[in-house]
């Protein structure tokens, strides 16, 4: 993964340039930005690019030496990356990464470690990383990706370079998907719009499952009313268990509000992001005024803050649906 195959970012990008063409690559860095954005993408392009045997300044890794071509089978021995499907980094792999790095890099002038999801670090292994950052090395970069980094530490915050990448024009999640995935347009424009300006959230959205998903949540929605409690329990019950379908969910459940507050105030189609289910849309804004779709909207972001946090998630679904405007 070069810097040229990656969409958007452009601002981030230079600025990595610059700091290899002058010599200036700092000991850590934090990528930060909104869930699916392509962090962890621009990281390891990144990392590719510092251990590239003929890096080019505007390209990065060039893709074909071989170093690159070990990075890219997975396999190179100055390039580690830290994942963990756990609830929590501990201390062990924090210092699995210190013991590495008392050696030299085995083949070039540089050993990258990337830890993902770096926010998931408990107190111990972030206060163990944080004795490596106050006392960098030259020849170890360390590479923290997070989707949150107001839950990382103020002092490791402080010691690391931050990378901060923002959502994509709904324009360029779409040229994505009809360039790489060779999509039909009119289905790029609909997932692009959905995704957040997130090429990850597109790409998570394109599953015969979401799809199903997305329509039987705009049915519930539309039946959903406070004078019937077991429609109002069908809808928080349809959004799952796991964290992630249920952000996902949640996130398809704001768009709704999300188009029904623009249908109401425009009467225009052309602006909807869910443009494949316009009678919910429609529903929606002939039921609702403008301030409840607000108070929906505002509603269904503070659960999804709720749930980040690991609070009781039948719970949180349930009291959210009861609160709604319906």
């Amino acid at each position: 993964m070069s810097f040229a195959n990656i969409y958007g970012h452009a601002k981030q990008i230079d600025m990595l340039r610059k700091t290899m063409a002058q010599q200036r690559v700092a000991h850590s860095y934090i990528f930060s930005g909104p869930a699916a954005i392509g962090k962890k993408t621009l990281a390891l392009a990144f990392t590719q690019a510092l251990i590239c045997e003929n890096m080019d300044e505007k390209t990065g890794g060039c893709g074909h030496c071989a170093s690159c071509r070990k990075m890219i089978s997975g396999n190179h021995p100055d390039v580690h990356v830290l994942e963990t499907q756990a609830q929590f980094i501990r201390i062990d792999a924090i210092r699995g990464i210190q013991e590495q790095m008392t050696f030299k890099p085995l083949e070039g002038r540089r050993r990258v470690f990337l830890i993902d999801e770096a926010d998931k670090m408990n107190e111990q292994a972030a206060n163990a990383l944080l004795k490596t950052l106050e006392e960098p090395t030259a020849d170890n970069i360390l590479l923290l990706v997070t989707a949150r980094p107001y839950w990382l530490p103020q002092t490791i915050l402080s010691r690391c370079r931050h990378v901060r990448l923002n959502p994509l024009p709904v324009e360029t999640v779409a040229r994505f998907l009809t360039e790489q995935k060779q999509m039909d347009p009119s289905k790029a424009s609909v997932l692009a719009s959905l995704s957040g300006g997130a090429i990850g959230g597109a790409l998570d959205l394109d599953s015969e499952d979401m799809i199903a998903f997305r329509a039987e949540l705009g049915r519930l929605l539309d039946r959903a009313t406070l004078s019937n409690p077991l429609s109002l329990l069908a809808l928080a019950s349809f959004l799952g268990q796991d964290k992630k379908e249920i952000q996902q969910g949640l996130t398809i459940l704001k768009s709704y509000f999300r188009d029904a507050l623009i249908y109401k105030e425009t009467a225009l189609t052309s602006m909807i992001m869910n443009a494949d289910h316009p009678s919910v849309i429609a529903s929606l804004a002939r039921r609702l005024e403008g301030g409840q779709i607000l108070y929906n909207i505002s509603l269904v972001e503070k659960s999804q803050e709720t749930i980040a946090m690991n609070v009781n998630k039948s719970l949180t679904l349930e009291a959210m649906a009861f609160k709604l405007h319906l």
